[in-house]
Protein backbone atom coordinates (compact mmCIF):
# COMPACT_ATOMS: atom_id res chain seq x y z
CA UNK A 1 0.00 0.00 0.00
CA UNK A 2 1.60 3.31 -1.03
CA UNK A 3 2.58 6.06 1.16
CA UNK A 4 -0.41 8.43 -1.31
CA UNK A 5 -3.06 5.52 0.03
CA UNK A 6 -2.64 5.83 3.41
CA UNK A 7 -2.32 9.43 3.77
CA UNK A 8 -5.41 9.71 1.91
CA UNK A 9 -7.18 7.50 4.37
CA UNK A 10 -5.68 9.03 7.26
CA UNK A 11 -6.69 12.58 6.33
CA UNK A 12 -10.16 11.94 6.36
CA UNK A 13 -9.91 10.75 10.34
CA UNK A 14 -7.90 14.18 11.28
CA UNK A 15 -8.57 16.97 9.18
CA UNK A 16 -11.12 18.70 10.80
CA UNK A 17 -13.49 18.80 7.43
CA UNK A 18 -13.10 15.46 6.92
CA UNK A 19 -13.23 14.47 10.40
CA UNK A 20 -16.65 16.00 10.72
CA UNK A 21 -17.93 14.52 7.09
CA UNK A 22 -16.97 11.00 8.81
CA UNK A 23 -18.77 11.55 11.91
CA UNK A 24 -22.11 12.85 10.40
CA UNK A 25 -22.28 10.05 7.78
CA UNK A 26 -21.67 7.69 10.89
CA UNK A 27 -24.36 9.52 12.61
CA UNK A 28 -26.65 9.73 9.86
CA UNK A 29 -26.69 6.08 8.98
CA UNK A 30 -29.93 4.78 10.84
CA UNK A 31 -31.88 7.57 8.96
CA UNK A 32 -31.61 5.73 5.86
CA UNK A 33 -33.71 2.63 6.69
CA UNK A 34 -32.02 -1.02 5.40
CA UNK A 35 -35.33 -1.72 4.02
CA UNK A 36 -35.84 1.70 1.83
CA UNK A 37 -32.65 1.06 -0.51
CA UNK A 38 -30.91 -2.29 0.69
CA UNK A 39 -27.82 -2.91 -1.50
CA UNK A 40 -27.31 -6.29 -0.43
CA UNK A 41 -30.68 -7.56 -2.46
CA UNK A 42 -29.44 -5.44 -5.15
CA UNK A 43 -25.87 -7.39 -4.94
CA UNK A 44 -27.70 -10.86 -5.04
CA UNK A 45 -30.47 -9.26 -7.93
CA UNK A 46 -26.78 -9.22 -10.16
CA UNK A 47 -25.64 -12.64 -9.01
CA UNK A 48 -28.86 -14.64 -9.12
CA UNK A 49 -30.01 -14.01 -12.68
CA UNK A 50 -33.38 -15.87 -11.78
CA UNK A 51 -34.67 -12.82 -10.10
CA UNK A 52 -35.23 -14.87 -6.61
CA UNK A 53 -33.74 -14.05 -3.38
CA UNK A 54 -33.81 -17.43 -1.34
CA UNK A 55 -32.51 -20.05 -0.37
CA UNK A 56 -33.61 -22.33 -3.39
CA UNK A 57 -35.28 -26.23 -2.98
CA UNK A 58 -32.67 -28.82 -3.96
CA UNK A 59 -34.25 -32.47 -4.38
CA UNK A 60 -30.84 -33.60 -3.45
CA UNK A 61 -30.60 -33.09 -0.06
CA UNK A 62 -27.43 -35.12 0.51
CA UNK A 63 -25.32 -32.99 -2.08
CA UNK A 64 -22.04 -31.95 -1.06
CA UNK A 65 -21.50 -28.15 -0.86
CA UNK A 66 -18.38 -28.68 -3.36
CA UNK A 67 -20.00 -30.17 -5.86
CA UNK A 68 -23.04 -27.14 -6.20
CA UNK A 69 -22.65 -25.26 -8.94
CA UNK A 70 -24.26 -21.66 -9.80
CA UNK A 71 -26.57 -23.71 -11.90
CA UNK A 72 -27.31 -25.94 -9.15
CA UNK A 73 -28.24 -22.74 -7.03
CA UNK A 74 -30.32 -21.28 -10.36
CA UNK A 75 -32.13 -24.55 -10.67
CA UNK A 76 -33.10 -24.25 -7.18
CA UNK A 77 -34.19 -21.41 -6.60
CA UNK A 78 -36.86 -21.69 -9.23
CA UNK A 79 -37.80 -25.12 -8.03
CA UNK A 80 -38.30 -23.41 -4.56
CA UNK A 81 -40.69 -20.98 -6.72
CA UNK A 82 -42.79 -23.86 -8.18
CA UNK A 83 -43.34 -25.17 -4.38
CA UNK A 84 -45.36 -22.51 -3.65
CA UNK A 85 -46.97 -21.56 -6.73
CA UNK A 86 -47.84 -25.25 -7.27
CA UNK A 87 -50.00 -24.47 -4.38
CA UNK A 88 -52.21 -22.02 -5.38
CA UNK A 89 -55.44 -23.26 -6.35
CA UNK A 90 -57.44 -20.06 -7.58
CA UNK A 91 -56.21 -19.19 -10.79
CA UNK A 92 -59.50 -16.45 -11.42
CA UNK A 93 -58.89 -14.31 -8.46
CA UNK A 94 -55.90 -12.38 -8.19
CA UNK A 95 -53.04 -12.96 -5.82
CA UNK A 96 -50.52 -10.49 -3.37
CA UNK A 97 -46.87 -11.38 -3.24
CA UNK A 98 -45.65 -9.84 0.10
CA UNK A 99 -42.19 -8.75 0.06
CA UNK A 100 -41.87 -9.68 -3.95
CA UNK A 101 -37.94 -9.08 -4.14
CA UNK A 102 -36.75 -8.96 -7.57
CA UNK A 103 -40.24 -10.35 -8.71
CA UNK A 104 -39.48 -14.77 -9.21
CA UNK A 105 -42.21 -15.61 -7.95
CA UNK A 106 -44.38 -12.71 -10.18
CA UNK A 107 -42.92 -14.74 -13.33
CA UNK A 108 -44.04 -17.98 -12.39
CA UNK A 109 -47.51 -17.05 -11.84
CA UNK A 110 -47.19 -15.00 -15.04
CA UNK A 111 -46.90 -18.57 -16.61
CA UNK A 112 -49.92 -20.25 -14.87
CA UNK A 113 -52.11 -17.11 -16.32
CA UNK A 114 -52.24 -15.80 -12.61
CA UNK A 115 -53.10 -11.73 -12.28
CA UNK A 116 -50.29 -11.11 -9.31
CA UNK A 117 -49.75 -8.05 -7.53
CA UNK A 118 -46.21 -7.15 -6.09
CA UNK A 119 -45.97 -5.18 -2.73
CA UNK A 120 -42.14 -4.06 -1.73
CA UNK A 121 -40.90 -1.26 0.39
CA UNK A 122 -37.50 -1.40 -0.95
CA UNK A 123 -36.94 1.19 -3.90
CA UNK A 124 -34.46 -0.95 -6.24
CA UNK A 125 -36.85 -4.05 -5.96
CA UNK A 126 -39.42 -1.42 -6.71
CA UNK A 127 -37.60 -0.10 -9.67
CA UNK A 128 -36.73 -3.24 -11.42
CA UNK A 129 -40.52 -4.84 -10.49
CA UNK A 130 -41.71 -1.89 -13.12
CA UNK A 131 -38.89 -2.03 -15.70
CA UNK A 132 -39.71 -6.09 -16.45
CA UNK A 133 -42.99 -6.82 -15.47
CA UNK A 134 -44.66 -4.65 -17.14
CA UNK A 135 -48.03 -4.40 -16.28
CA UNK A 136 -47.68 -6.00 -13.12
CA UNK A 137 -49.61 -3.83 -10.48
CA UNK A 138 -47.27 -3.04 -7.62
CA UNK A 139 -47.53 -1.63 -4.02
CA UNK A 140 -44.43 0.42 -2.61
CA UNK A 141 -44.64 0.03 0.95
CA UNK A 142 -44.35 -1.34 4.01
CA UNK A 143 -47.10 -4.10 4.33
CA UNK A 144 -48.41 -3.00 7.75
CA UNK A 145 -48.63 0.76 6.07
CA UNK A 146 -50.84 -1.18 3.12
CA UNK A 147 -54.11 0.84 2.74
CA UNK A 148 -56.44 -2.51 3.75
CA UNK A 149 -59.71 -1.08 3.18
CA UNK A 150 -58.62 -0.59 -0.08
CA UNK A 151 -57.83 -3.69 -0.92
CA UNK A 152 -60.89 -5.61 1.02
CA UNK A 153 -61.30 -9.23 -0.17
CA UNK A 154 -59.21 -8.53 -3.29
CA UNK A 155 -56.78 -11.67 -3.32
CA UNK A 156 -57.41 -15.70 -3.61
CA UNK A 157 -53.83 -15.89 -2.56
CA UNK A 158 -51.50 -13.62 -0.18
CA UNK A 159 -48.12 -15.19 0.22
CA UNK A 160 -45.08 -14.26 2.06
CA UNK A 161 -41.56 -16.00 0.85
CA UNK A 162 -38.63 -15.34 3.46
CA UNK A 163 -40.97 -12.09 4.18
CA UNK A 164 -43.03 -12.98 7.18
CA UNK A 165 -39.94 -12.71 9.34
CA UNK A 166 -39.81 -9.18 8.97
CA UNK A 167 -43.69 -8.52 9.39
CA UNK A 168 -44.69 -7.44 12.72
CA UNK A 169 -47.48 -10.41 13.05
CA UNK A 170 -50.22 -7.88 15.44
CA UNK A 171 -50.33 -5.63 13.04
CA UNK A 172 -50.02 -7.97 9.62
CA UNK A 173 -52.38 -10.49 10.70
CA UNK A 174 -55.75 -8.24 10.82
CA UNK A 175 -54.35 -6.99 7.12
CA UNK A 176 -54.41 -10.51 5.82
CA UNK A 177 -57.64 -11.23 7.18
CA UNK A 178 -59.17 -8.25 5.29
CA UNK A 179 -57.36 -8.47 2.26
CA UNK A 180 -58.19 -12.32 2.03
CA UNK A 181 -61.37 -13.62 0.50
CA UNK A 182 -63.70 -15.79 2.21
CA UNK A 183 -62.09 -18.61 1.05
CA UNK A 184 -58.21 -17.79 0.47
CA UNK A 185 -55.33 -19.29 1.09
CA UNK A 186 -52.26 -17.68 2.70
CA UNK A 187 -48.82 -19.56 1.27
CA UNK A 188 -46.06 -19.16 4.23
CA UNK A 189 -42.66 -20.27 3.58
CA UNK A 190 -40.24 -19.05 6.17
CA UNK A 191 -38.02 -20.17 8.93
CA UNK A 192 -38.90 -19.75 12.65
CA UNK A 193 -36.98 -20.42 15.70
CA UNK A 194 -37.16 -23.30 17.56
CA UNK A 195 -33.94 -23.37 19.92
CA UNK A 196 -31.88 -20.85 21.99
CA UNK A 197 -29.65 -20.02 19.92
CA UNK A 198 -31.74 -18.76 16.77
CA UNK A 199 -31.43 -15.23 16.62
CA UNK A 200 -33.23 -11.95 15.74
CA UNK A 201 -34.54 -13.45 12.69
CA UNK A 202 -37.70 -15.53 12.20
CA UNK A 203 -40.91 -15.77 14.50
CA UNK A 204 -40.75 -18.00 17.28
CA UNK A 205 -43.13 -21.38 15.65
CA UNK A 206 -44.76 -21.43 19.25
CA UNK A 207 -45.74 -17.88 19.22
CA UNK A 208 -46.86 -17.96 15.47
CA UNK A 209 -49.12 -21.09 15.56
CA UNK A 210 -50.95 -19.00 18.68
CA UNK A 211 -51.53 -15.84 17.23
CA UNK A 212 -52.65 -17.98 14.02
CA UNK A 213 -55.03 -19.33 16.38
CA UNK A 214 -56.11 -16.25 17.79
CA UNK A 215 -56.86 -14.48 14.41
CA UNK A 216 -58.82 -17.19 13.43
CA UNK A 217 -56.49 -18.72 10.81
CA UNK A 218 -55.59 -22.45 10.97
CA UNK A 219 -52.76 -24.33 8.91
CA UNK A 220 -54.68 -26.45 6.52
CA UNK A 221 -51.03 -28.22 5.22
CA UNK A 222 -47.28 -28.54 6.90
CA UNK A 223 -44.04 -29.23 5.28
CA UNK A 224 -40.97 -29.12 7.09
CA UNK A 225 -38.31 -28.87 3.75
CA UNK A 226 -35.36 -27.75 5.80
CA UNK A 227 -33.32 -30.79 4.71
CA UNK A 228 -34.14 -29.20 1.05
CA UNK A 229 -32.42 -25.58 2.05
CA UNK A 230 -29.81 -26.88 3.71
CA UNK A 231 -27.45 -27.72 0.99
CA UNK A 232 -27.32 -24.02 0.68
CA UNK A 233 -26.61 -23.01 4.13
CA UNK A 234 -23.78 -25.77 3.55
CA UNK A 235 -22.47 -24.17 0.61
CA UNK A 236 -22.77 -20.47 1.79
CA UNK A 237 -20.66 -21.87 5.02
CA UNK A 238 -17.99 -23.71 2.81
CA UNK A 239 -17.26 -20.51 1.03
CA UNK A 240 -17.27 -17.96 4.25
CA UNK A 241 -15.25 -20.21 6.05
CA UNK A 242 -13.33 -22.23 3.22
CA UNK A 243 -12.13 -19.04 1.20
CA UNK A 244 -13.59 -15.65 3.31
CA UNK A 245 -11.85 -16.30 6.39
CA UNK A 246 -8.21 -17.34 4.92
CA UNK A 247 -8.27 -14.29 2.19
CA UNK A 248 -9.42 -11.92 5.30
CA UNK A 249 -6.20 -13.28 7.09
CA UNK A 250 -4.17 -13.12 3.82
CA UNK A 251 -4.94 -9.62 3.83
CA UNK A 252 -3.97 -9.18 7.31
CA UNK A 253 -0.58 -10.40 6.37
CA UNK A 254 0.07 -8.59 3.61
CA UNK A 255 -1.08 -5.62 5.08
CA UNK A 256 1.57 -6.23 8.79
CA UNK A 257 3.95 -6.32 6.23
CA UNK A 258 3.65 -3.53 3.69
CA UNK A 259 1.73 -0.80 5.53
CA UNK A 260 2.69 -1.80 9.62
CA UNK A 261 1.83 1.69 10.85
CA UNK A 262 -1.78 1.25 9.49
CA UNK A 263 -2.00 -2.30 10.51
CA UNK A 264 -0.88 -1.34 14.03
CA UNK A 265 -3.59 1.36 13.99
CA UNK A 266 -6.19 -1.16 12.81
CA UNK A 267 -4.97 -3.63 15.92
CA UNK A 268 -7.18 -2.24 18.77
CA UNK A 269 -10.28 -2.96 16.47
CA UNK A 270 -9.48 -6.49 14.88
CA UNK A 271 -11.21 -8.39 18.15
CA UNK A 272 -14.38 -6.70 17.07
CA UNK A 273 -13.94 -7.29 13.23
CA UNK A 274 -13.67 -11.05 14.34
CA UNK A 275 -16.67 -11.11 16.46
CA UNK A 276 -18.36 -9.49 14.27
CA UNK A 277 -17.27 -11.93 11.42
CA UNK A 278 -17.94 -14.82 13.91
CA UNK A 279 -21.66 -13.76 13.81
CA UNK A 280 -22.40 -13.43 10.66
CA UNK A 281 -20.55 -17.22 10.28
CA UNK A 282 -22.70 -18.35 13.10
CA UNK A 283 -25.87 -17.51 11.07
CA UNK A 284 -24.91 -20.27 8.28
CA UNK A 285 -23.30 -22.27 10.33
CA UNK A 286 -25.10 -25.57 8.91
CA UNK A 287 -25.50 -27.44 12.85
CA UNK A 288 -26.34 -24.33 14.47
CA UNK A 289 -29.11 -23.22 11.93
CA UNK A 290 -30.05 -26.93 12.12
CA UNK A 291 -30.54 -27.03 15.68
CA UNK A 292 -32.26 -23.84 16.40
CA UNK A 293 -34.51 -23.38 12.96
CA UNK A 294 -37.35 -24.74 11.20
CA UNK A 295 -37.95 -24.23 7.68
CA UNK A 296 -41.63 -24.36 6.94
CA UNK A 297 -44.02 -24.37 4.00
CA UNK A 298 -47.42 -24.06 5.19
CA UNK A 299 -51.04 -23.58 4.15
CA UNK A 300 -53.28 -21.28 6.12
CA UNK A 301 -57.06 -20.80 5.90
CA UNK A 302 -59.31 -19.29 8.25
CA UNK A 303 -61.04 -21.51 10.58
Amino acid sequence: MSKKIIFSVLKRFFYPQHLYQVIKLQLDRKKHKRAFDDAQLKLFSKLLPGDFLHYGYFEDTQIKPEDISLNDIYRAQENYGWQLVNLITDYKQPALDIGCGMGGLIALMQKKGIKATALTPDKNQARHIREKYLGVELLECRFEDMKADDFLSSFGTVITSESLQYLKLDQALPIIDKILQKKGKWIVCDYFKTGAKGGKSGHNWEIFADKLAKNGFKITSERNITPHIMPTIRYVDMLSTKIGLPVKDFVLEKLKVKAPGLYYALQGALPEIDAKIKKNTDKTDPDIFAANKRYMLLVIERK
